[in-house]
């Protein structure tokens, strides 16, 4: 690649991808779509979308590349504070499209395509289909301890005295 510098980018938007939920809530006009950036920050996103939750029946969180982990927090932090949305997850992957411009004459303009992941929660506060695919009730949480299971005391250690040592003279 010493040879190439690089060239135009042409990476589309969210846009122009759009979401995949338009068959599972039809041509519902509430409905927010949070399009999360890498640089975006979770706070602003979080007080838009619960205001908006007020009045919206749904919510899709959607992001590309450095952002699906911040999409993935947005959602989780959306379900553990309102704790009757149903959610539904897609994940798939857009190109990248990377130009790659020749330094030396004879050379042929390089175009690298990149698969980049991408993922779209829908969260929603009627109730869905649990027979779609991606989807989790509202009150699913892989991580709760059920509460009649307890902890087990711990058993102690006896505590091994010291003996003075004993010369032999």
């Amino acid at each position: 690649m010493e040879n190439y510098t690089k060239g135009k980018n042409f990476e589309p938007s969210l846009e122009s991808v759009g979401h995949p939920f338009s068959t599972i809530i039809g041509e519902d006009s509430l409905v927010t779509w949070m399009k999360v950036k890498a640089g975006s920050k979770i706070h602003n996103l979080m007080s838009y979308a619960l205001n908006d939750l007020k009045t919206k029946n749904y919510i899709i969180w959607s992001g590309f590349g450095h952002a699906v982990g911040k999409v993935v927090s947005c959602a989780e932090m959306m379900k553990r504070r309102k704790k009757q949305l149903c959610q539904i997850t897609r994940i798939s992957y857009i190109d990248f499209e990377e130009y790659w411009d020749p330094k030396d004459e004879g050379l042929d303009q390089l175009k690298v395509v990149r698969k980049v992941p991408i993922v779209h929660i829908l969260l929603s506060k009627l109730p869905l289909d649990p027979q779609e695919l991606g989807y989790q009730a509202h009150d699913s949480n892989l991580f709760d301890v059920p509460k009649t299971a307890k902890k087990k005391p711990r058993a102690r250690k006896p505590k091994i005295e010291e003996k003075e040592a004993v010369s032999e003279e």
